[in-house]
C-alpha cells in the first residue's frame, strides 16, 4: 500500500495552516487582552484627573474665600 504524495503533502499543509490558525488565535488573544488592559488604564487616568479637577475647584473656591475675608479685614 503506497500512499499518494498529493495526499501526504495536503495534509501536511492543512496542519500547517491548523497551527498557523492556532498562532493568530492566540495573537488575537493576547490584543484583546492588551485592549481591555488599555481601557482599564485609561479609565483609572479618567478617575485621576477628575480626582484632580475637584481638588483644584476646591482650591479655588477656598483661595476665593480666603481672598474675600482678607480684603474684608483690611477695610
Amino acid at each position: 500500500m503506497t500512499s499518494n504524495p498529493n495526499r501526504l503533502e495536503a495534509r501536511q499543509r492543512l496542519r500547517e495552516l491548523r497551527d498557523s490558525l492556532g498562532t493568530l488565535e492566540q495573537q488575537l488573544d493576547d490584543l484583546e487582552r492588551e485592549e481591555a488592559a488599555q481601557h482599564e488604564e485609561i479609565d483609572q487616568l479618567d478617575r485621576y484627573i477628575d480626582a484632580v479637577d475637584t481638588k483644584f475647584s476646591s482650591l479655588q473656591v477656598f483661595w476665593n474665600s480666603l481672598k474675600q475675608e482678607w480684603l474684608k479685614s483690611r477695610r
